[in-house]
């Protein structure tokens, strides 16, 4: 009976495989002509080939590999047809049947694990001596006054310095990074810079208010406007200037408006002369969240296109060329922003393609082409991505947020590309001093990734130690979705128990 039903499945395992084979070669060969970097040519066939897998329902064929103990094929992002190929193989055997393909060796097993680490390493620095997820953390404006704070936070583990371009100028810019890089040879322990510039985000500019903090409440109306010089209207008690004029011209009456990557929800309730009334449905807090500038506004409802780059970016990039080890951008919205900021750095750099970038994946748009952009940017340069989950919830819904982040996390392994997890990781830690159940849930969630980053607060020093040690215990345990089966102490102490 087992013999049957393996032939049976054997049949349909071939089938799918020769699928994937012909599709996913189809595929690899659209992209490979513009595949600059050799070193990107294996891993885009990988991702060719993953892609041509995720195109089938598989959900019943898992359950039937497992009985016959052979691998679900829940984990083979980072080697689809090694992994295809040792089922099929091992199948045949069970069958009694002749191979259809030849058992793959060894080294291609671990070849696809192998190339992520080495690109992680190229991009965002060694591997920490205890754990193989980095950390990364936004530098605080307080960083470029007081070198100590920089030296804290490598000394407790600190491998990326993030510095927000959208905060700050080029004297702050240039202290911070001479303190991480003193930093860094002080302590012996070896700390990048990141530098990022704002991209297309749409941004409060100014704030008007009829009170000196302008909190707002659940039934509070709040005028958006694109104009500099701003007046409140009557029984409105606080007016928004929004960075991008044009974008109040856009939003029509009943459509969502978000503020503060999603601390603050409005609708629209009407359109005036100098803009638009937004009504505030909803607030996280029952204290009020405070309106202030340059915190983002997003559009989830209108399909708009600013350009990448803006003035300020570009004289921006003349800095961080010069100064960075990476260049993050944000809202990188399809394959022509990313050619266009290729080609914006490339413009700076005495040999082009040579500076890390990473790409924030914070829109519905980018991450329905999410392979796309990643073949445009890692067939050329080293990249990395980030899934910034506070505008990324926004656009696409708390209730799939989690169901995006881990596609976004597949898709990348598949292509060996690096992945930097952020946006609220343990907040109310680096806020209070006190992490939520949740929060530490979070970061073993995080694991998954290549790295986790920290945004700034007043307890970041406590947060980076935390962070650190849950990872340096959990990854003892996990690696990705792999369970590594150490020793359970649990197990010893029930067995001790009959003794």
């Amino acid at each position: 009976m087992r013999n049957e039903r393996a032939k049976a499945l054997l049949t349909r395992l071939a089938d799918l495989r020769m699928q994937v084979a012909q599709d996913g070669e189809m595929l690899y060969q659209r992209w490979q002509e513009d595949i600059t970097r050799d070193v990107f040519h294996d891993s885009a066939r990988n991702l060719a080939h993953y892609l041509a897998l995720r195109r089938h329902d598989l959900q019943e064929l898992q359950w039937e590999l497992i009985p016959l103990g052979l691998s679900s094929l829940g984990r083979l992002e980072a080697r689809v047809m090694p992994t295809i190929d040792s089922v099929v193989s091992s199948c045949a055997l069970i069958a009694g049947a002749e191979d259809p393909v030849h058992y793959p060796p060894e080294e291609e097993f671990t070849r696809g694990e192998r190339v992520l680490e080495r690109k992680s390493e190229s991009i965002l620095g060694p591997e920490p001596r205890d754990r193989y997820t980095r950390i990364m953390v936004t530098l605080p404006t307080e960083a470029a006054r007081d070198p100590q704070i920089v030296h804290d936070l490598v000394e407790r583990g600190m491998e990326i310095a993030r510095i927000n371009c959208s905060h700050d100028d080029e004297e702050a810019w240039t202290a911070m990074i001479a303190h991480v890089r003193a930093a860094s040879e002080r302590c012996g322990r070896p700390c990048r810079v990141s530098m990022e510039i704002p991209g297309p985000k749409v941004r409060i500019d100014r704030v008007l208010s009829s009170v000196r903090k302008a909190r707002v409440f659940t039934g509070d109306r709040v005028l958006l406007t694109g104009k500099k010089r701003m007046c409140l209207p009557r029984g409105i008690g606080v007016a928004i200037s929004c960075s991008y004029e044009e974008m109040v011209d856009y939003v029509a009456v009943g459509e969502a408006v978000i503020i503060d990557d999603g601390h603050i929800e409005t609708v629209v309730e009407e359109k005036v002369e100098d803009g638009v009334v937004l009504r505030v449905t909803r607030v996280v807090s029952e204290r009020g969240v405070l309106l202030r500038p340059e915190k983002g506004i997003n559009f989830p409802g209108i399909d708009y296109k600013i350009p990448l780059l803006s003035l300020r970016d570009e004289e921006i990039l003349d800095f961080i060329c010069q100064h960075a080890d990476i260049i993050g951008c944000s809202f990188v919205r399809d394959s022509s922003d990313v050619q266009l900021l290729r080609r914006a750095i490339n413009q700076r750099l005495e040999k082009p393609d040579t500076l890390p970038v990473i790409i924030k994946i914070e829109t519905l748009e980018s991450m329905r082409i999410l392979p796309e952009i990643l073949v445009a940017s890692a067939s050329h340069a080293p990249t990395a991505v980030m899934i910034a989950r506070g505008d990324l919830a926004v656009e696409v819904g708390y209730a799939r947020l989690s169901e995006y982040q881990e596609e976004i996390l597949w898709i990348c392994e598949a292509a060996h590309v690096p992945v930097i997890w952020a946006t609220q990781v343990v907040e109310t830690l680096v806020k209070t001093g006190i992490p939520t159940r949740a929060e530490v849930s979070d970061v073993t969630l995080a694991a998954k990734s290549e790295c986790i980053m920290l945004n700034k607060g007043p307890h970041i020093n406590e947060a980076v130690t935390f962070v650190g040690d849950i990872l340096s215990k959990f990854e003892k345990h996990v690696y990705k979705k792999t369970a590594i089966l150490r020793r359970l102490s649990i197990a010893s102490e029930t067995f001790d128990k009959l003794n």
